[in-house]
This record gives C-alpha cells, sequence and structure tokens, in this order.
C-alpha cells in the first residue's frame, strides 16, 4: 500500500505547517510532512522559510517572531511535544545554506519527541548518517537532483534502513535505481501522475491536496 502524505498539511484551506492545519490534514492522508527550524532561543518552529520578513529565523528570538507576525498565534507554530500531533508525520529539518551544526541542533532537540512510524529526513545527508542510531524512528535522505542517485543507491546497499525522499523529476529519471517500497516521492498535484505513481508500489506519495488525492488511495 502507498500512504498518502499531506505537505505542511492543507495548505490550500490552512496556513501552511500550522498545527492546526496538520492536524486536519490527517482526515485525509497516512502522514503529514512538515518543515522544522530552531529560533535563536533555541526553541524549534512548524516553519518553511529561513527567513521572516528579512530575518533569518536563526537570529530571531520567539518575541521577536511573534511582532513581527503578530496574526499569527506563536502555540500554532511551536514543537513543545509530539502529543500536539495526531497521526504519523515526516518531519523535514530545513537546511538552506545554514551550517551542520545548526541542523544537528535540531536533530539533538527532537530525539525522544517522535513516534516509531516517524520520518525524519534532511537534505543534509551527513548528519543523517551521524544520528541515525539516536532516531527512536525512521530516517531518510532528500534528493532533488538526478546527480544524487549513485551516492544514494551506495547508501541503500548497506543500509536497509533508510529511506529515499525523492522529488518527481528523479523518480521519472530512466536512471532511478532506489526500492520503491523505500521511496516517498513530492510533491504531486497533478491528479494522473498521481494515480500513476500509485502503481509503482511507492512507500509514499506527498502532495498539497491529501483531500482530493485520498480518492484514488487504493
Amino acid at each position: 500500500m502507498t500512504f498518502i502524505f499531506g505537505h505542511r498539511g492543507l495548505p490550500h484551506i490552512y496556513r501552511e505547517n500550522s498545527i492546526v492545519g496538520l492536524n486536519k490534514a490527517f482526515e485525509y492522508c497516512d502522514f503529514i510532512e512538515t518543515d522544522l527550524r530552531i529560533t535563536k532561543d533555541n526553541n524549534i518552529i512548524f516553519y518553511h522559510d529561513s527567513f521572516i520578513k528579512g530575518f533569518f529565523i536563526q537570529d530571531l528570538t520567539l518575541n521577536e517572531i511573534e511582532l513581527l507576525l503578530p496574526d499569527i498565534d506563536l502555540n500554532d507554530m511551536i514543537f513543545n511535544s509530539r502529543e500536539q500531533l495526531n497521526g504519523n508525520v515526516n518531519f523535514e529539518i530545513k537546511t538552506d545554506d545554514t551550517d551542520k551544526e545548526y541542523v544537528e541542533t535540531i536533530m539533538k532537540k527532537i530525539i525522544g519527541m517522535t513516534n516509531y512510524k516517524d520520518i525524519i529526513s534532511s537534505f543534509n545527508w551527513e548528519s543523517i548518517h551521524n544520528y541515525k542510531k539516536s532516531f527512536n524512528c525512521r530516517y531518510g535522505i532528500i534528493l532533488d537532483s538526478e546527480d544524487d542517485l549513485f551516492e544514494a543507491q551506495a547508501i541503500s546497499n548497506h543500509d536497509d534502513q533508510m529511506m529515499f525522499m525523492v522529488s518527481n523529476n528523479v523518480i521519472n529519471s530512466r536512471n532511478f535505481n532506489l526500492p520503491y517500497d523505500k521511496s516517498v516521492v513530492w510533491t504531486v498535484n497533478d491528479e494522473n501522475e498521481f494515480q500513476r505513481l500509485m502503481e509503482l508500489g511507492l512507500y509514499g506519495i506527498i502532495t498539497d491536496i491529501p483531500d482530493t488525492m485520498q480518492l484514488y488511495k487504493k
């Protein structure tokens, strides 16, 4: 069975990565995918972009974020407890141009805050490798280029627990050689493409519209 992942919740209805939107998405999907960042005062927040109104998030405190986003309830974006989320989660630890220390600070903070069915993923493959034995859940590396496939295949050969979070262009590459049952494809919003991918035996498909795509689940 291929699982449906709600990309940042239900972003066409709720603010993306809002806790209320993430939990609403569980009505339509098996997992939600959400993004984690860390603030200057060492709080984890659900947020995709690296900047808020021109300020780098890791240079902002929660109080400063509240001033920049007066219309958003901070309680709807701070990750304090796994009990805030009502289903299986793919936590993507955002990297952008930040260094390994930043990424691994988040990893250290969320160790023990996940369920065994959850997935922790990142573009920072080295950090995933360094901390995978500390996680009490599954882990995955993110691929957005066909050039990543050779190294990812080598990882697959000696780590049978690794998941592969692959972009749609990578899964459609003629050189794709990773196990489908450990691959999650992002981000698929075309209904015909979604139905085609459902036939491949993938572990999961990430979509912005799980409320629509759940109609095609088998």
